[in-house]
């Protein structure tokens, strides 16, 4: 648990934002106190509502942690991104947690994929007017093709001709 740490005692960190993790030391603990944040999942559980601030020195800088609740072996901080933990596994533990959510949204891409067109299709049959205009943009860019290749074309009769106007002078 949490309440555990002392000055010296290592804790490990998660940095969500970068996933990046650091091993730190605690450099002090503040006092316990009446923890605001009440933990709702065990509220009348002891060292539920009390709680500590740590500081922390993590590559030779010091981190504050603020509210740390002592009934607890890891502290998340969302408005920072960064997860604090007594153990190397509760930083494990939630790698891996954010490693499964990460591949269960990449399994589902091509069902959103899916989706996403059928949304898409679904706009163009409820709104005309977008379905003319999305017709428009592919007869312009039709025409655009033609154009280029009317554009080659050009060119090359231009150099025969030039080339054929050529041989004729020598003649």
């Amino acid at each position: 648990m949490l309440s555990a740490l002392r000055a010296g005692t290592p804790v490990y960190i998660l940095y969500k934002n970068e996933m990046r993790f650091a091993a730190g030391t605690v450099q002090q603990v503040s006092g316990q106190y009446p923890n605001a944040a009440m933990n709702y999942q065990q509220p009348f559980a002891p060292g539920a509502n009390i709680a500590v601030d740590l500081a922390v020195e993590v590559g030779g800088k010091t981190e504050t942690f603020q509210r740390i609740p002592l009934n607890s072996s890891v502290a998340e901080f969302p408005d920072r991104g960064i997860l604090v933990s007594e153990t190397r596994e509760g930083i494990i533990n939630e790698v891996t947690a954010i490693r499964n959510a990460k591949q269960s949204v990449i399994q589902q891409m091509p069902t959103l994929e899916r989706e996403v067109k059928a949304c898409d299709a679904l706009l163009l049959d409820l709104n005309p007017q977008l379905r003319k205009e999305q017709e428009q943009a592919r007869e312009i860019d039709s025409l655009k093709q033609q154009l280029s290749g009317m554009s080659e074309q050009i060119a090359a009769l231009t150099g025969m001709i030039s080339k054929s106007l050529g041989k004729k002078k020598e003649d």
